[in-house]
């Protein structure tokens, strides 16, 4: 949608407006446009299996599992909010490097859940043997934060904002 607005509007990530981005249209007037966070995708060696562990440990559901690409399977799931997680599987002939599920890296480093019981999400994980990349630490204001490591070598952050 393309609306014009005042000289600088600005927008909070992960609401539905977000990402205002300025630009000129031939008859000078300014134009903004609305950007959101549509999905975050995934390639998977199993997609059917990786949709079942958000499925288990998330509460995600599959909203659709078909041949996106020719050769693939992608599984689109509802995982709350307003971004869609997609799963799909690899395209033949492609690499089959990953990289370890860690903090503080380049690029994608990971995406977020929030939770209302960090601490319960964290002993489930725990006692369902999985890895937990950073236990649960507060940061400033109160807000807990840690991360585990999902299916695929995806890092994942659980977020308990402070009351």
């Amino acid at each position: 949608m393309v609306t014009k607005k005042p000289d600088w509007v600005t927008g909070r990530i992960f609401t539905k407006t977000v990402f205002l981005f300025k630009y000129g249209n031939n008859m000078g007037d300014r134009i903004y446009m609305s950007y959101f966070i549509n999905h975050v995708h995934i390639r998977s060696e199993n997609p059917r299996v990786s949709a079942e562990w958000y499925e288990k440990f998330f509460d995600a559901k599959i909203l659709s599992e078909k041949e996106v690409m020719p050769g693939t399977i992608t599984v689109s799931m509802d995982a709350g909010g307003s971004a869609r997680l997609n799963l799909s599987s690899q395209p033949d002939g492609s690499s089959s490097k990953t990289t370890p599920a860690a903090l503080n890296r380049l690029g994608l480093e990971h995406f977020g859940f929030q939770t209302d019981d960090i601490q319960s999400d964290i002993e489930n994980f725990r006692e369902s043997g999985v890895p937990i990349v950073l236990n649960i630490t507060e940061i400033q204001g109160g807000t807990k934060l840690a991360y585990i490591e999902g299916p695929d070598k995806v890092l994942i952050e659980l977020v308990q904002p402070a009351n």
